[in-house]
């Protein structure tokens, strides 16, 4: 039997007060209009009320393999196919709300509404488009680098039956599973239906249902396991939509429904082996179906939402706070002053194999830049090749020239993690001087080779060929050499440091440079007069591992 004293109500207060540093609002600009010009508003008001992360609607689902995409394609490779760009006019420019955010240190994450009752998880078509545009989000770039849409984090809305039948939940559970492997290790966000009756129904009195029986519910008739879901899922936000209306219509009722939505949410990651999930509810800060929110209703559920076992609040939607300040106001009181989670922010440069990652940019407003650590996945495999490292500069040497896609982690003292990713192109690492020798009079040609410092003390095999550049050959795994191997190459291989080739096998120097030579005797290759000799070379560590290989380049052999 709940508790409804004053007494209860002061114990309520008082236990709820450790504030939030996960404070979140939603913006719907598909519902407002136009709102490019409102952007340094919007990343005004989230710096004053201490709001963390901003999640932005960009991309609606309409019907099977279409949708409408609410920001402006700054990316220019938007598929028309796919649907509509900002149709009616609405929407924002989300390019430079991220700058607008970023550079007052609040998040933002993008907001897709997957499925709809015209389109259901079991429509693999469907899925695959949705995954199509999820590319369009992760995979654009500019030309320094950075990602065109430099997010926080995807949030996934409406991933579920919606009104629908023959509920399967492996269906919602493989689509995000898809998208997890799609983003990598970006921020990974999913709204829960967590709807009255299912927790609380058909009594609305407080005793609540069992976690099972409430899990079985969601799980048959929505198609969301928040226990499967977790595996892949980083941020559980169950929608604990509550206000002044016909089912709940006092301070406790409201709080207990949302605190039983974040206790079971983490009940759920902690059931499935993930205890250190976030769990952030959503709650209601506008009025509609026959509710009206008031101050109390959202401490209520922000004292719930904490009470429960969660990490912070989102409220749902910005217009409403910016029509009724005092909803702004009663945030601020439960969160923390300021924004602070960390502000990751690296460059990459690779004049050669080497490149080196410089975090310098990565700042915490309330926690200085020393204190934070950062960890890398160099390669874009979506595993980390580093453990947590100082906020300092660091390198690490490419398998081989070409382009490259890397991921950088920031921890604070809090343990806030956030993430950005980079692209970049690995350089050159052979040149030919000169790339031509004469078949009759000989001489010599330097096959200079450099990978950089992060090679350094690494063996080296210079290589030649003249049957061409593809297919190649891959020499260990990860590790595609652009030479087809022939009777040079056995030839060279086999005597790297002999009459034609000198120092073709060595150490490379502390700058990882070292150079081969080429000496060609008078007329001793005339018969291949005007064929080409392609050059490459090998690198491994002294017990044999390969580290490194190099780009193809060009010699001629001129009369």
């Amino acid at each position: 039997m709940l508790r409804t004293t004053a007494a209860l109500l002061l114990a309520v207060s008082l236990s709820a007060q450790s504030p939030s540093t996960d404070v979140a609002v939603g913006v719907f600009p598909f519902l407002v209009g136009n709102m490019d010009a409102r952007i340094n508003e919007i990343a005004t008001n989230c710096q004053t009320h201490g709001i963390d992360t901003l999640y932005v609607s960009a991309f609606r689902a309409t019907g099977p393999s279409t949708g409408d995409l609410w920001i402006t394609d700054s990316a220019g490779d938007w598929n028309p196919a796919w649907g509509p760009v900002r149709s009616t006019g609405a929407g924002i420019h989300l390019q430079n709300l991220i700058t607008a955010c970023h550079a007052v240190n609040v998040r933002v994450v993008a907001v897709f509404k997957c499925f709809a009752e015209t389109v259901q998880p079991d429509n693999l078509a469907h899925r695959q488009y949705l995954l199509s545009v999820i590319d369009y989000f992760v995979d654009a770039w500019q030309p320094n680098g950075q990602p065109v849409y430099d997010l926080d984090g995807i949030a996934l809305d409406y991933v579920r039956y919606v009104g629908g039948t023959n509920v399967n939940a492996a269906n919602v559970t493989n689509f995000v599973a898809d998208v997890r492997q799609r983003i990598g290790p970006l921020s990974l966000h999913a709204y829960l239906l967590a709807n009255r009756f299912s927790f609380d129904g058909p009594t609305y009195n407080g005793v609540f249902n069992s976690y099972t029986a409430t899990m079985n519910t969601l799980t048959s008739q929505f198609g969301q396991n928040w226990q499967q879901l977790a595996q892949y899922v980083d941020v559980l936000m169950p929608m604990a939509y509550t206000a002044n209306g016909s089912i709940y219509n006092t301070y406790a009722l409201h709080q207990a429904y949302v605190r039983k939505t974040a206790e079971y949410a983490r009940q759920a990651v902690t059931a499935a082996g993930f205890p250190n999930r976030r769990v952030q509810p959503t709650i209601k800060t506008y009025t509609g179906d026959g509710e009206t929110t008031t101050d109390q209703t959202i401490e209520a559920s922000i004292t719930g939402a904490l009470l429960g076992g969660g990490d912070g609040y989102q409220a749902f939607r910005y217009q409403f706070l910016v029509n009724n300040p005092s909803w702004w106001t009663k945030m601020a009181q439960y969160a923390v002053p300021g924004c602070n989670w960390p502000r990751p922010g690296y460059s990459a440069t690779s004049p050669r194999l080497t490149t080196t990652f410089n975090p310098s940019a990565t700042i915490d407003s309330d926690q200085p830049a020393n204190s934070l650590q950062v960890r890398y996945d160099f390669d874009g495999d979506d595993v980390f090749d580093t453990g947590w490292l100082a906020n300092a500069p660091t390198t690490n040497l490419s398998r081989y020239p070409g382009t490259w896609f890397s991921t950088m982690q920031v921890r604070d003292l809090d343990g806030h993690v956030s993430t950005t990713r980079r692209r970049h192109q690995a350089g050159s690492a052979v040149t030919l001087l000169p790339p031509f020798v004469s078949t009759s009079l000989g001489g010599q040609v330097q096959i200079q080779l450099d990978v950089g410092s992060a090679g350094a003390g690494l063996e080296y095999l210079a290589i030649a060929g003249i049957s061409g550049t593809a297919p190649g050959f891959l020499w260990q795994p990860g590790l595609p050499v652009a030479l087809n191997v022939d009777a040079v190459t056995s030839l060279f291989a086999s005597d790297p440091n002999g009459v034609l080739l000198s120092n073709g096998y060595g150490t490379f120097d502390a700058q990882g440079r070292a150079t081969a030579v080429f000496t060609l005797p008078p007329v001793v290759l005339q018969f291949l007069t005007g064929l080409p000799i392609w050059w490459s070379f090998l690198g491994q560590t002294a017990a044999g591992q390969g580290r490194c290989v190099g780009d193809t380049k060009q010699m001629t052999l001129w009369p």
